[in-house]
């Protein structure tokens, strides 16, 4: 079958709920551990309590390891089911919230703390853990708990060896491949113990705050150490002494973070009482991701707060903080809750990243390539993405000998000349059927609405699409074009959004959409493959029933939009003659 290339011409950022997507589990979030109720009970997992489980780490054995702050206790959630204490005394005190803190070394379950908070799991097996309060690092081995690093009970932000270097407030640990020891030290910032006992503090270039509460590490592709801060998860790369700022602008505070692999972590939010996802750009990708993947979808504040089992949509947080990831599990401390929640990853198309090592195209599978601005992948984990109902529509076509393949490529805040560009650098050597390209008209120096008609816009219009096709048919590339026009629905947007769907109008006379048809008749004789989704989005918006297009916050698609998307693109090209022999 001949490759073939799509266009997509958006007018603006699409809102979209997900329809016909199967249905997640019911058990997405579970709690695997504590009651809800205030204490330091051991025993079954779900009978034992807790004060406020801040820290969490995965021992060799896959028992899960527990910080629980205000007890001044470690714990351990067995494999089999059991909760015990492991390091830690003290008996509660009024009114029944926290056990009283101190500093002794020696036998595990006399020992004493002041705030424990993170944990890690050493090179050599041993528990460390960040004695926050005490300022010090402490460490568990054969049942016998002593001080590893700095003057507990003496704060201080002086580097250097082990005897004199003393820290601040450590919150988190995590140790890298080459054994060095990371610390979050807050108030003073990330913090690297070296092999040989020596303190150093990273001093970033990008991001000047000293806070500094969680702190993970990811050693492949690259080495990289991801330190959650107030503002933000800030990633610095060892090997060159970079740092970047990711996620500038969400609104969150993160707590604790954890690596699902080189490209992808986790990390729990005290702002928003939620657990968020976030990617990290790889080219020819060239924004980055970030998302709500469990508790409330809004940023609420303390209005998110609350405790719910079931899919990761339905869940409730409240002051989650710890979080480790075990294959496609994440193991969560939700600390207001008193309780360890464990929750199902979804399924991560690495393919919406780019053209990774492992998701390069082949002759195997049909190639389809959906190229836009931050539309093309909002509110999108993978399965519920407008690439994945591409996928899931043109196969159950049984129009294609090979399975569809759909791979997601971001371009934000670029022009129509820099998805042209795209194309012809990427495309000319990347083997693709089908590509879809949003190219928005505004971005052509002209505003939307019947100005599109402008002839001067027209003939450019036609000019570009001659040039893509000149490049194209050498490669046996055929192109195809949907038109996508909901911003012209209404010349107000939030309008749209604020309304239930069935106040939902559109202009009597069209007139918003005309500049489609009269760019479409510039196409005539060309040979291109064209949809125009307009009548559908009418209909769908007009049904009795129809759930909201929008997400209500920032106008991108929602779920049930991604699949109504992904399933009309597919249609309608199908209806234009694609997967025809």
């Amino acid at each position: 079958m001949s490759a073939r290339f799509v266009l997509v011409l958006c007018a603006c950022a699409i809102g979209a709920v997900t329809v016909g997507a199967a249905a997640a589990a019911a058990t997405e979030v579970t709690t695997i551990a504590g009651s809800g109720v205030a204490g330091i009970a051991d025993g079954p997992a779900q009978q034992a309590t807790f004060l406020f489980p801040a820290g969490v780490a995965v021992g060799r054995d896959g028992s899960i390891y527990i910080s629980d702050l205000a007890a001044q206790r470690i714990r351990v959630l067995t494999p089999t089911g059991q909760v015990r204490t492991v390091a830690g005394s003290g008996s509660i005190e009024p009114p029944g919230f926290a056990v009283a803190p101190g500093y002794r070394d020696g036998p595990a379950l006399q020992a004493q703390f002041n705030g424990p908070e993170g944990l890690a799991v050493g090179p050599d097996g041993s528990l460390y853990i960040a004695d926050s309060y005490n300022a010090c690092i402490r460490k568990v081995l054969r049942g016998i708990v002593t001080t590893f690093f700095g003057k507990c009970g003496e704060r201080g932000v002086s580097d250097g060896a082990r005897m004199t270097a003393r820290l601040n407030r450590p919150r988190d640990l995590a140790f890298d491949a080459a054994g060095n020891l990371y610390i979050a030290d807050d108030s003073v910032g990330l913090r690297r113990l070296n092999k040989n006992g020596t303190l150093t503090t990273i001093h970033f270039k990008q991001y000047g705050d000293h806070s500094s509460y969680g702190v993970a590490v990811v050693d492949k592709p690259d080495p990289m150490i991801l330190d959650a801060t107030v503002d933000g998860v800030v990633a610095y790369y060892p090997a060159t002494s970079r740092d970047e700022m990711l996620g500038a602008g969400i609104s969150s505070m993160p707590s604790k973070v954890a690596a699902v692999d080189g490209r992808r972590f986790l990390f729990t939010d005290l702002l928003s009482h939620n657990v968020r996802y976030f990617r990290t750009p790889a080219l020819p990708f060239v924004g980055q991701f970030t998302r709500i993947i469990a508790g409330h979808a809004s940023e609420r504040g303390i209005d998110d707060a609350g405790f719910a089992n079931g899919t990761r949509a339905e869940s409730r947080f409240y002051d989650p903080m710890g979080i480790a990831v075990i294959g496609n599990r994440a193991i969560i401390a939700d600390g207001g809750n008193r309780r360890i929640r464990e929750m199902v990853l979804p399924h991560f198309r690495v393919n919406e990243t780019g053209f990774d090592e492992a998701n390069k195209t082949d002759d195997s599978h049909y190639e389809v390539a959906l190229v836009g601005a931050s539309w093309s992948f909002a509110e999108s984990l993978g399965d519920d993405s407008i690439c994945a109902q591409i996928e899931r529509t043109l196969d159950s076509s049984h129009r294609f000998s090979k399975p569809v393949r759909c791979h997601t490529i971001t371009i934000n805040g670029g022009s129509s000349q820099a998805m042209e560009d795209y194309i012809k650098n990427v495309f000319a050597y990347q083997r693709m059927d089908l590509v879809i390209l949003d190219a928005e008209p505004e971005l052509e120096g002209l505003p939307a609405g019947d100005t599109l008609q402008n002839a001067a816009f027209v003939q450019r219009f036609r000019s570009r699409m001659r040039q893509l096709l000149d490049v194209l048919t050498p490669l046996g590339t055929r192109l195809a074009l949907v038109w996508i026009y909901p911003a012209q629905l209404t010349s107000n947007a939030e309008w749209i959004i604020d309304k239930p769907a069935g106040e939902f109008r559109t202009f009597p006379d069209n007139s918003y959409h005309q500049p489609a048809m009269s760019l479409e008749k510039a196409l005539h004789g060309m040979p291109i493959l064209q949809y125009d989704i307009y009548a559908d989005m009418i209909t769908y918006q007009l049904s009795r029933g129809a759930g909201m297009l929008y997400h209500p916050d920032d106008q991108h698609p929602n779920p049930r939009g991604n699949a109504f998307l992904g399933d009309h693109f597919a249609r309608g090209l199908l209806a234009a003659g694609l997967g025809k022999k």
